[in-house]
Order: C-alpha cells, then sequence, then structure tokens
C-alpha cells in the first residue's frame, strides 16, 4: 500500500512538473521571455529527476538540485543581488544540496512576493518551501511516503498558479 501511494505521489509530481515545463517553454515561445526559457529548463532537469527515482532512489536528488539552483539563480538575477550567499560544498549529498537550494528559491520567491504582493509569487513560493520540506521527509527514510505526498502537494501548489 505505502509503494502505491508514493508511486502516485511522484507520478502527480512528475505531471505537474512537465506541465509547468511545457507552460514555461509555451510561454518562451509566445513572448520570447528567456526567464521563462531558464524556468522551463530548470522544471524539465526537476522532472528528469523525479522520473530517476523510479529506476534509482535518491539520484533524482542531484538533477533536482541543479533544477532548484537554476531557479534560485534567475530570482537572484532578477532582484539584482549577488552571488555570496550560495556556498557549494562539493561533498555534501545530493539530498542536501536540493533541499538548500528549494529552500533558497522559496525563500527568495517570497520575499519577491512582499515586494510585488502578487498570488502567483505566494503560490510558487508556497510550493517550493512545501518541496524543501518534502525532500528532508524523503531523506529522513522513515517518513517517504509523506515526503513524496508532501512532494506532490508542492509541485501542484506551484502548477495552481499557472492555471488560475
Amino acid at each position: 500500500m505505502v509503494a502505491i501511494v508514493e508511486s502516485i505521489s511522484l507520478l502527480i509530481s512528475i505531471i505537474a512538473t512537465a506541465m509547468i515545463a511545457f507552460t514555461s517553454f509555451y510561454g518562451y515561445l509566445k513572448v520570447e521571455s528567456k526567464t521563462l526559457l531558464r524556468e522551463g529548463i530548470a522544471f524539465l532537469i526537476i522532472m528528469l529527476g523525479l522520473l530517476s527515482d523510479f529506476i534509482t532512489p535518491y539520484l533524482g536528488f542531484y538533477f533536482e538540485a541543479v533544477g532548484f539552483l537554476l531557479i534560485g539563480l534567475e530570482h537572484i538575477k532578477e532582484l539584482n543581488e549577488n552571488l555570496t550567499p550560495l556556498v557549494i560544498i562539493p561533498y555534501i549529498a545530493g539530498g542536501t544540496i536540493a533541499i538548500f537550494f528549494s529552500l533558497y528559491a522559496g525563500i527568495e520567491t517570497l520575499i519577491y512576493y512582499q515586494k510585488t504582493r502578487r498570488l502567483t509569487n505566494l503560490l510558487v513560493g508556497t510550493g517550493l518551501i512545501l518541496v524543501s520540506f518534502s525532500i528532508f521527509m524523503q531523506i529522513i527514510t522513515y517518513f517517504t511516503t509523506l515526503g513524496y505526498i508532501f512532494q506532490a502537494l508542492g509541485y501542484l501548489i506551484m502548477l495552481s498558479s499557472l492555471v488560475r
């Protein structure tokens, strides 16, 4: 039963990230925004990481870390901040890096929400925080199923900001 819930939650996360990536690429084609292109690439990489979880557990964290890094760097670029808060220690496990970057991107998005008061930023920031919490839950092996559920909820919240 637990494996079924994990698989369904993971499948929901894959579908949600694929839809976010597709919507970002579609937006890029319509308005030629490089930000949408980079966001599409980031969510495509995150989706590949989620797909790799079906093959090799925990390998996906490395893909997700790169995707969240791209999202975090995009926010830094938008806010014209420097890159000093990003300290990468190469020997840290992929899950820890994925937590760091997803949490960083979520916090940056919520800070941006404080400036713009746009509901979209609040939803994306909340979704990213939930995803970082889900990665933490997945690292603690006792709560893997709950982690996948939080992950699916986080990606669905981010997706809801696009379809509203």
